[in-house]
């Protein structure tokens, strides 16, 4: 290690950056489309319609179908469609199956008809907002201490990083072209500085997110190391199940939208004045059957908000304003790392902080490479297996993974709707492709192509984004113009950006071009003065 303190955090930073770029890349990708799940989620549906439901209607028809299906039921769960998680009316109940035995169901619902809303299998949004911390393939608990150890590796990167860049304000100012491995710091320092406090936020609450995965001993000292000790922490920290006991006399309950009219209003009264609940109704016709209502909310700080009814009278039972403790605290980083208090605008900001995220990652990719180009071509023996190694995996990676996201929504469009395993060959298909694109950058490594890699990887990403828009328009009534024309603007803004990130992959492929036939002409150039000394 190099001496001084600065040159030390130099090395660190240097290191620990190149070796765990390539999962923190797909960690930051995957995670940064996580923020519009559902948007994608709907797209991925096409068969679901538009939410063009009231409140009203929605709990009638809610009240309706739990009637009819869940009497045997031990609890109601009623999502209404009035947010962008939930477009849809869902109930959620108990069934009895041939057995005679209670399994969970859960239904979609058109909320003015009361049809039962089917769709095409599909991993959807969710399976990619899920891969950023449960990887793929891999056990669940495994793939968190991966995630945990690698966005640690993420934290002290962006530490180092501000130590060696001790002009680092200045050094954002600077951008120089055409300079090799300075144009590339210049671009990792812009992309770094940028979103600065959004990446020390991002990764310091992915680790507070898991503080019972990674730290569980607080938890085991003082309930116990088995399961059942876990268990009943959970319980206890998440407030999970009724908040009384059932009496066992039988009691007529208020319908739906009562128990809702009364909620509204006393949240009202309490300053709270979100038009979206999750309701849950346990010990359904019994004299203790409670409503729960938990509303969403517009600001991390009120999180935790709980409303507890009595179902067959009205009455309100108790009232949680938003958690305490350390289980506010929690929260407060959970809905600051997904956003999930944020409207639109800060939705897209957040995207925009995260695609700046997978910016600084792959320029710092690059830039390894690239700093260490001159003297690997002047190794005696080629290029070392290392450069070679690193070089593959960095083309494959940070080209491979977004062509991936493409054939993911393809694969959503042309694998038939009948199909089983449907959702998991979605999945697959995008490992395959990312696949594929190393296996591509490591032969053209290898040859010492490294230039035609990267032009014909850029070149196959633009043709993918640019085929999902119109494979959409030919499979589904919801292509670009009859969404746009029918003002459908999550299908509008999901077509336009896939064409917009065809256009930008098609723009760098053409840069890639450039720059390679300005390299081969100083070579040609060099080689005639050569011959003419």
């Amino acid at each position: 290690m190099k001496s001084g303190f600065r040159q030390s955090m130099a090395w660190l930073h240097t290191w620990t950056g190149i070796i765990v770029s390539w999962l923190l890349y797909f960690i930051f990708v995957t995670g940064t489309l996580g923020y519009f799940d559902s948007e994608i989620d709907a797209w991925m549906k096409p068969e679901l319609p538009r939410n063009t439901s009231n409140t009203q209607s929605a709990l009638i028809t809610a009240q309706s179908h739990l009637e009819q299906h869940g009497q045997d039921a031990k609890d109601w769960r009623i999502y209404l469609p009035l947010s962008r998680t939930e477009p849809h009316l869902e109930v959620g109940y108990q069934q009895r199956n041939d057995a005679g035995k209670l399994v969970r169901v859960s239904q979609q619902l058109h909320a003015q008809t009361g049809e039962v809303l089917q769709s095409r299998a599909t991993g959807g949004g969710q399976s990619l907002y899920r891969m950023h911390y449960r990887l793929h393939y891999i056990p669940t608990r495994l793939a968190y201490y991966f995630v945990g150890v690698f966005t640690l590796f993420m934290l002290l990167g962006l530490v180092t990083g501000i130590v060696v860049h001790k002009k680092i304000f200045k050094e954002f100012f600077s951008f120089r072209l055409n300079k090799g491995a300075t144009s590339w710091l210049d671009g990792h320092n812009l992309m770094s500085v940028m979103s600065l406090p959004f990446h020390l936020m991002i990764t310091y609450s992915g680790l507070i997110m898991f503080t019972f995965t990674y730290v569980p001993f607080i938890l085991n000292a003082s309930y116990g190391l088995g399961e059942t000790g876990k268990k009943q922490f959970f319980e206890e920290y998440y407030q999970r199940g009724a908040p009384v006991e059932a009496s066992g006399e039988p009691a007529t309950m208020l319908p739906l939208p009562v128990l809702y009219q009364n909620a509204a209003m006393y949240l009202a009264g309490q300053g709270n004045n979100q038009a979206n609940y999750a309701i849950r109704i346990y010990h359904l016709h019994d004299k203790n059957s409670v409503a729960v209502f938990s509303p969403e909310l517009s600001e991390p700080s009120n999180d935790g908000t709980k409303l507890v009814i009595s179902a067959t009278s009205g009455e309100v039972l108790s009232y949680q304003a938003h958690y305490a403790g350390v289980r506010r605290v929690q929260s407060v980083f959970l809905e600051l790392h997904e956003g999930i208090f944020a409207d639109l605008p800060i939705r897209w900001l957040y995207f925009i902080s995260g695609l700046t995220g997978c910016a600084m990652i792959a320029t710092g990719m690059i830039l390894w490479t690239t700093k260490r180009r001159k003297k690997a071509l002047n190794h005696p023996n080629g290029l070392p297996f290392s450069f070679k190694l690193t070089e593959g995996l960095n083309i494959g990676t940070i080209v491979g993974l977004p062509a991936a996201v493409a054939v993911y929504f393809l694969a959503n469009r042309l694998l038939p709707v009948a199909f089983d395993g449907r959702a998991d060959w979605e999945i697959h298909s995008l490992f395959i492709t990312w696949l594929a694109f190393l296996v591509h950058g490591m032969y053209f490594t290898w040859q010492n192509q490294g230039q035609k890699a990267w032009y014909q990887q850029w070149t196959a990403a633009a043709l993918l984004f640019v085929s999902v828009p119109i494979i959409n328009a030919l499979t589904t009534q919801r292509g670009l113009v009859p969404s746009f024309a029918s003002n459908d603007w999550v299908y509008v803004a999901f077509d336009m950006s896939n064409l917009v990130a065809g256009l930008l992959c098609a723009f760098i492929a053409s840069k890639v071009t450039r720059a390679n036939k300005h390299t081969q002409s100083v070579k040609v150039i060099k080689r005639k003065v050569e011959g003419v000394v």
